[in-house]
């Protein structure tokens, strides 16, 4: 009876936390898309300036670097580090908002900002999983949960009773 309750009780705890993965996703696909907004405002000003200036962004970006002057040719490395890490987000948002709603933990498990999502976590907000893919989350959780909380106590029993028969 115990492990039995033991188990539902664990499956209540990981089904609660794990039917926050998506929302923790949403979370940081907005942070993400704010980074993009900011990011795409200097790209479209770099393209736009380097165009009035007869030149594509890859001929503009080797100006900078063949300017003689340090200064001037660290404007340019972090010109093109802005420009790397803005096309890098935009296709994370992209894949993120390509995948399919179960897939989409994965997806963000896989590609993620460090930075973004270390700031997502900071600022994080639990939220009731009402979404299909919140649900299947939190059912999920607790069916490992339970799981594997129903194995253990299972495998204690086992253990006892042997003890018990052996010195019995």
């Amino acid at each position: 009876m115990i492990g039995k309750t033991l188990a539902i009780a664990m499956g209540l705890v990981c089904g609660a936390l794990l039917s926050q993965g998506p929302e923790f996703v949403q979370q940081y696909s907005q942070r993400l898309g704010g980074r993009l907004d900011e990011l795409r405002g200097f790209v479209e000003r770099f393209d736009r300036d380097a165009a009035a200036a007869g030149l594509n962004r890859l001929s503009a970006l080797a100006e900078y670097q063949e300017n003689s002057s340090n200064f001037v040719s660290a404007r340019g490395r972090d010109a093109a580090d802005t420009i790397l890490r803005f096309e890098r987000y935009e296709a994370h948002r992209n894949a993120l908002r390509e995948a399919a709603p179960f897939s989409r933990l994965w997806v963000f498990a896989r590609d993620a900002d460090g930075e973004i999502a270390a700031a997502t976590a900071e600022d994080y907000q639990p939220a009731v999983p009402v979404t299909l893919e919140g649900l299947a989350h939190a059912g999920a959780g607790f069916g490992i949960g339970a799981l594997i909380t129903g194995l253990f106590a299972r495998m204690l029993r086992k253990r006892r009773e042997r003890k018990i028969i052996i010195t019995g």
